[in-house]
């Protein structure tokens, strides 16, 4: 598929190389303005991280970049492994990614309900001009998973310098990366890296590829994208034992050695655009595909997991310019299919006489799902009350359809339909059925417009349906879910300011959320919690004199349980308790320092402050601080070299701590020092 794919467009490029280069300026300008979030123009909670930095970033993993994002915690596990928070918890569990929408040029990586708790790694940050996020409810106009926020990835655009990167650092990492095209219709970007992890055994390859064209077919202009990417890993899991990651030496170790990860993912997207007086159409279709397989080495036996999807859509819109307002409307439909086994390959005999006798050798599950979803959104945009306020408003209407089947013997038996001691075995597999969920997200707001200091308010309503693991992947007694969605309801106050050298933004939110989706004590899915989230985010830079600019984006989150039962983790949830795995204060100080023309000096402080572990209250990591810089020199006028050091303080920490009452205190360790030497060539 993926020779198929860059052929298409190596073609479709050839076809438009006759063609005018201001037609195609005219190309790029609409599709940066669809592909980004800044189109919903008047959302008070987007920021974004611009080109030059992720440049000099030269990330080797999603975390090191959001951590520059106000509210927002990608939490690193071994690899490319990460999890999310957004105006939240650090979320977990089979369906929690689902509160997280990932775009890339603003088409969601994955279709409804088949999220990716990893999702970033299938993206191609590493080579982007620009990374956004949306904290709070954007299902208004994203739709679905769009709850707690949104992370979008701009692709470099055709008209980018050609150049060729690489970094170099310890434990053998190497990457390498190229960008070449014709800055007009016809771009490449690829990207390749190698680390082979600082504990043991868990290094990984990755590579991604994009090709990119514009071109003209009668009045409509067209952007075409093609993306790939692959990743094999092998994984560790966690350390255990009380502030076990303080030891360096047992930090390193892996424990879980037979662990893996492959992952790879095909993307194509074909958008047409035309403008005409005050009117903007466009038309997006897409295709997407992706296959993956991991030893899933945290559950007894040790079972296999490989899991695939292949979906299309498209999204059709419209936005008409008026005197007093502006006007967007269209609708997406989007088909999937998808596809899970879980197979263990032994039987199991080193557990204890339960584990052993219900989770038996053979296959667990075989499923497949096909969903269709289909939605109308519709919003208004600078709407002028008077000369300096202006009223926004978003509504989309959401009908999604799981049609599951299962390709196996229903019911908690063997795979052969032979019982399992101890009244069952620990996976069930529901009938075959047939799940519908038809929802209504809307966003209303005011913003108002004056020169140096503005104001805004808005409320916002965002969902999540159940993921098909949550709705299909049973256990035990549990036969049926009959899930319904998972609803956020939030309250954002705050201002926007910019002086001669001041510039940033302070929000103040309020939420509340409805069915959350986790495993009650008998380990049933089920969807009866309610948790209370407020916190305040600020940003700020200030552009002392030319050489000096310090930056900050400060978070503060008080996340609650609002309801009381027993998890299948033996954790007492009560009303009150802190919501576990969320820090109330994350920051980030950056101060840039130009020492003269060709070279400048960055230093960066990374705040995480201390938080439960349990959901009960009672485990607790004590946070953390760390230190970076990084140096940049010009060496000519094409050639600028790198230099940047993590963690300079070689401080031991934990990048996400945890606690149940089977492992007790678990750690991912977080990374020593590292040192990186890049270099870079324009041409």
């Amino acid at each position: 598929m993926a020779k198929k794919i860059i052929l298409t467009v190596l073609s479709l490029s050839l076809f438009s190389g006759a063609m005018l280069s201001e037609e195609i300026e005219e190309v790029i300008i609409l599709e940066e303005k669809l592909s980004s979030l800044k189109g919903w123009s008047n959302n008070q909670s987007l920021s974004s991280i611009n080109e030059k930095e992720l440049e000099d970033l030269d990330a080797q993993h999603p975390k090191q970049i959001f951590r520059r994002s106000p509210g927002v915690w990608i939490s690193r596990g071994s690899g490319q492994e990460h999890l999310t928070a957004i105006r939240s918890p650090v979320l977990a569990g089979p369906g929690a990614c689902g509160s997280f929408l990932v775009l890339e040029d603003g088409l969601a990586v994955r279709p409804t309900g088949f999220c990716n708790v990893n999702g970033l790694f299938e993206t191609f940050y590493e080579m982007a001009t620009k990374v956004e996020t949306i904290t709070g409810p954007a299902s208004a106009r994203y739709g679905a998973n769009a709850m707690h926020g949104v992370i979008n990835i701009l692709s470099k655009p055709i008209s980018s310098e050609n150049k060729i990167y690489t970094n170099i650092g310890p434990n053998d990492y190497r990457n390498f990366k190229i960008r070449v095209g014709n800055q007009k219709n016809l771009s490449f970007d690829g990207f390749f890296a190698n680390n082979d992890g600082f504990r043991n055994q868990s290094g990984y390859d990755q590579q991604k590829i994009r090709v990119q064209s514009n071109f003209l077919i009668s009045s409509w202009s067209a952007t075409l994208k093609a993306t790939l990417t692959n990743l094999n890993q092998e994984t560790a899991g966690y350390i255990n034992g009380l502030d076990s990651y303080k030891d360096e030496d047992f930090s390193k170790r892996n424990f879980n050695p037979e662990a893996y990860r492959d992952a790879n993912s095909q993307r194509i997207s074909l958008r047409f655009t035309r403008e005409n007086n005050n009117t903007v159409d466009a038309i997006t279709a897409y295709i997407r595909n992706n296959d993956m397989k991991f030893f899933q080495h945290f559950l007894p036996g040790t079972p296999l997991e490989e899991n695939n999807h292949t979906s299309v859509g498209a999204v059709f819109q419209r936005i008409s310019d008026y005197e007093a307002f502006s006007f967007v409307r269209g609708f997406q439909f989007d088909l999937a299919k998808a596809e899970l086994t879980e197979t263990q390959k032994d039987a199991l005999t080193t557990s204890s006489a339960f584990n052993n006798a219900t989770r038996p050798q053979g296959k667990h599950y075989d499923y497949q799902v096909d969903s269709f979803v289909y939605a109308v959104f519709a919003g208004i945009e600078d709407f002028y009350i008077n000369d300096h306020l202006n009223l926004f408003a978003d509504a989309r209407a959401e009908f999604i359809e799981y049609d599951y089947s299962n390709n196996m013997i229903s019911g908690n038996t063997r795979e052969d339909g032979t019982n399992c001691g101890f009244g069952g075995c620990y996976y069930n597999r529901p009938a075959d059925r047939t799940d519908n969920f038809n929802e209504i997200s809307a966003r209303i707001g005011l913003v108002t417009n004056f020169e140096e200091i503005n104001y805004f308010a808005q409320i916002s309503l965002g969902f999540r349906p159940p993921q098909i693991n949550e709705a299909y992947r049973l256990q035990k007694k549990q036969n049926v879910t009959d899930l319904n969605s998972e609803t956020l309801t939030m309250l954002e106050l705050g201002s926007r300011y910019e002086w001669d050298s001041i510039m940033g933004s302070i929000s103040l939110y309020k939420s509340k959320k409805k069915n959350s989706i986790f495993r009650d004590a008998e380990n049933f899915i089920v969807d009866n919690g309610k948790t209370n989230h407020k916190g305040i985010e600020l940003s700020l830079n200030w552009i002392a004199n030319a050489n000096n600019t310090f930056s900050t984006n400060i978070t503060y989150g008080d996340h609650k349980y609002d309801f009381e039962t027993d998890t299948s983790m033996r954790e007492k949830i009560r009303i009150g308790n802190q919501i576990d795995t969320a820090p109330k204060l994350m920051a980030n100080l950056l101060w840039d320092l130009n020492l003269n023309n060709n070279s400048s000096l960055v230093f960066e402080v990374e705040h995480m402050s201390s938080y439960y572990t349990d959901a009960a209250n009672l485990h607790k990591y004590e946070g953390h601080t760390l230190y970076h810089a990084r140096y940049s020199q010009k060496l000519s006028e094409s050639l600028k070299t790198y230099l940047r050091i993590d963690n300079i303080s070689d401080k031991a920490y934990a990048e996400r701590a945890d606690f149940n009452a089977f492992g007790g205190d678990r750690y991912f360790p977080g990374l020593p020092r590292e040192i990186y030497i890049g270099l870079e060539y324009t041409f």
